[in-house]
């Protein structure tokens, strides 16, 4: 038993490697994470709580702003890539109001209700709220679950509130510490993972991840690498918060260097960049009755990567919040993949995002990329079966920007079979040899020889929905 009053960490020093800690309810406030041994499981009873934030007290009001003295580090770390909106989401220090995270500010004079300012060199917080008869706290431990060995369940926790850096999961079993090797194996189970500052669950190889609630990180929901993990049954929402870009990395997830990855009935939603992301060397990837639905970025963005399946899954309303414009955001987007066997889409919901079904070729084919398969090369992919409905300028189809005509010609791209339902059979709704057409000439190219376009208006789009999803779900 672990309980409130225990160092939670001495007590898994104490015990040998495969020991199950029961964690007892109440919160658990943790300033490092805790780093458990070979088998370890941490279980939490009903209502137990992992918290990497302290209780900011001894507050003075100046004016229409209340400051305390916080529990800054000298010189923060700044790592990641912001928006515009939010150039300083790379600091981890969080301040939460009664749960709820504050938007930080560059100074105390712009401080105002429901934002705060950190100010490093004194080692001050101000906000804009009342803080009487409120919790207010500050996030300070780098991560709340840290280890690179083997065979760990996490189980029945709420874990939140990490000052973890952009890239870094709360719980992490990846090496992010210069240990040299990745802890594999680990079973991360019916946890609620929130309001953490970088990822929620950063974890490698034969992985378990099923039926968590992973929301409101400030970077990313989940970070995956290596062999065999499972991903499902999870709720991925609203992660992206602290307005790292979209295009370094945000959004609901993102795998690297993966291989046997499996993503299945999945609820992806509202994520500030991408919903399902695979970037770089990742193979044999399967995405399968995911609901995906109004994430900022592409629906699925399989991007430099190699063969995948994605089949029977729900996708609508994404890619409008980023709307790079050309083939981006799309509900499903292949992106400088190419199957060594195969890309298969096929039996997919895809209706009503920014576009449907892209295939875009846009370079990565230089040596600084990984490349353990081959050059990252828009080939063998095969978009079949498919439901898609597209509306005003969507579009689903193949581009390149590198004049390589062998995307259309000889690298075995091809539609078929797929029923769309689009507001005019003439408007530009399809796109090949870059050139944006209407369903008779896309046809003419040879696409959908076995496939056919209906009309349709946007009223049409629950129907559409619900009768497709009713036919592949």
């Amino acid at each position: 038993m672990v309980t409130v009053a225990s160092d939670v960490q001495q007590v898994i020093d104490v015990h040998p490697a495969g020991t199950r800690f029961c964690v007892t309810a109440g919160t658990h406030r943790l300033q490092t994470p805790l780093a458990p041994k070979r088998g370890d499981a941490l279980i939490g009873q009903l209502g137990a709580v992992l918290n990497g934030s302290v209780v900011l007290t001894g507050w003075r009001k100046n004016g229409k702003v209340w400051s305390t003295r916080g529990f800054l580090p000298p010189t923060p770390n700044t790592h990641g890539e912001c928006t515009a909106s939010a150039p300083l989401c790379t600091y981890a220090q969080d301040v939460f109001f009664d749960k709820r995270r504050l938007a930080r500010v560059d100074s105390r004079s712009a401080v105002t209700p429901g934002t705060m300012y950190a100010d490093y060199r004194t080692d001050t917080i101000t906000i804009g709220n009342d803080p009487r008869s409120h919790l207010v706290e500050q996030a300070v431990a780098p991560g709340l679950i840290q280890a690179t060995v083997d065979g760990v369940t996490v189980a029945n926790l709420v874990i939140e509130e990490a000052a973890n850096e952009a890239q870094v999961g709360a719980i992490e079993s990846r090496d992010v510490f210069g240990s040299g090797r990745n802890g594999s194996g680990w079973r991360i189970l019916h946890n609620d993972v929130r309001l953490n500052h970088g990822a929620g669950i950063g974890f490698a190889g034969a992985s378990t991840v099923a039926d968590n609630f992973i929301h409101d990180q400030g970077q990313l929901g989940f970070g995956a690498s290596g062999k065999g993990s499972v991903v499902t049954n999870n709720e991925i929402s609203f992660n992206g918060s602290a307005g790292y870009s979209s295009l370094w990395e945000a959004g609901g997830s993102k795998s690297w260097l993966t291989k046997d990855e499996t993503l299945t009935h999945n609820y992806v939603h509202d994520n500030m960049g991408p919903g399902l992301w695979d970037d770089g060397g990742n193979i044999d990837t399967t995405y399968k009755y995911n609901l995906i639905e109004d994430n900022w970025g592409a629906g699925i963005q399989h991007e430099i990567s190699y063969d995948a399946t994605i089949e029977n899954n729900e996708i609508s309303g994404n890619g409008f919040r980023l709307h790079q414009g050309w083939a981006w955001d799309a509900g499903i987007q292949i992106q400088s993949s190419g199957g060594i066997k195969l890309i298969e889409i096929a039996h997919n919901v895809v209706v009503h995002n920014y576009n449907g079904i892209t295939l875009l070729d846009s370079g990565y084919r230089a040596n600084d990329r990984p490349r353990p398969y081959g050059p990252h090369i828009l080939e063998n992919v095969w978009v079949h079966n498919n439901t898609i409905a597209v509306f005003a300028g969507e579009i689903t189809g193949a581009v390149e920007d590198h004049d390589d005509p062998a995307v259309f010609t000889s690298n075995h791209n091809r539609f078929d079979s797929n029923t769309y339902y689009v507001g005019s059979l003439t408007s530009p709704h399809f796109s090949w040899e870059n050139t944006d057409m209407g369903w008779i000439p896309w046809s003419g190219y040879g696409n959908d020889p076995h496939g056919r376009a209906e009309l349709a208006t946007a009223r049409d789009l629950n129907r559409i929905i619900a009768d497709a999803a009713a036919l592949y779900w």
